[in-house]
């Protein structure tokens, strides 16, 4: 009994300490009812740190593509532009951004503030920094495999800063971090999956744009959504997974078409891929393209 005592007097102390900020920030919901309802927040939380974790080792683009939907996401809600921190030996890979891609996606190219580091730990400092503007909406950021700086104290900076000003911090990381503790809010995984079929709206589209040497595009992306970990409490349903897709007409995810009323396994359409990749390499941008180094 006496031990029960000094662990609820414990908590009483420690409770001002976790409150990250007197302010509650909104959630941000995803889009479908079935999702939000299986999150904790009804939707994530913003102004706070996430991480996203690609399911296998080729998940890397289906992480970062599922990262910038949720991106073009909030800037529908808060004005302002995005942080985006790669290291330098990525810039080019992995961590290059493809601006019709982007906008394909719904996310406009020109609220993207892109910078490139050498070390892993700049690419702390920047999010750090960038937490600290109010005016952004958002700060991104890619570490490598090799990024041991970034720890549960390196996070818990992070996330103050986004609890304080209410920006929102968004953390790429290897699939081998999905154990590993720290202060952020949700830990994600995400799987690729096929793209949905094209509709027979987008299939004359393609006709027409193939005709006149324009690219085409295949259906909705899709992913398998998993969620490792949330500090408000984990939902069997979203900890099993979901498949989701985006709506880039909404900028908003929903859970796909009944298996039913899907093109069946192996059927092809003779369309080339979504442009969904934001990590496509492209070596020159735009003049409006936003970029610091």
């Amino acid at each position: 009994m006496k031990h029960r005592f000094e662990i609820e007097a414990l908590r009483r102390r420690i409770a001002p300490q976790e409150r990250l900020t007197p302010n509650a920030r909104p959630a941000l919901g995803l889009g479908a009812e079935a999702l939000d309802a299986a999150l904790p927040a009804h939707g994530l939380k913003t102004g706070a740190l996430h991480e996203i974790l690609p399911a296998t080792h080729g998940d890397f683009a289906a992480g970062a593509g599922f990262g910038i939907c949720f991106l073009a996401r909030l800037l529908r809600q808060r004005p302002g532009p995005i942080l985006w921190a790669v290291p330098a030996h990525l810039a080019n890979g992995e961590g290059a951004l493809y601006p019709p891609g982007l906008a394909a996606l719904g996310l406009d190219p020109n609220r993207l503030i892109r910078i490139e580091v050498r070390k892993p730990i700049d690419i702390l400092w920047a999010l750090e920094e960038g937490l600290s503007h109010a005016p952004l909406a958002a700060v991104a950021g890619i570490l490598p495999d090799s990024a041991r700086a970034y720890d549960f104290a390196a996070s818990r900076r992070l996330a103050l800063r986004a609890a304080r000003h209410g920006v929102t911090a968004l953390i790429l990381r290897g699939r081998q971090a999905s154990a590993e503790g720290t202060a952020a809010e949700t830990r994600w995984s995400v799987a690729s999956l096929p793209a949905a079929p094209a509709s027979p709206s987008q299939s004359s589209g393609q006709s027409s744009g193939q005709s006149s040497g324009q690219s085409s595009y295949s259906g909705a992306p899709r992913w398998r959504l998993a969620l490792l970990k949330s500090r408000q409490g984990m939902s069997r349903r979203f900890s099993s997974g979901w498949d989701v897709e985006w709506d880039h007409d909404t900028l908003s995810f929903r859970l796909p078409a009944p298996l039913a009323d899907r093109t069946p396994a192996g059927a092809t359409t003779g369309a080339t891929p979504w442009p969904h990749d934001a990590g496509r390499a492209s070596s020159r941008l735009p003049p409006e393209w936003a970029e610091a180094s």
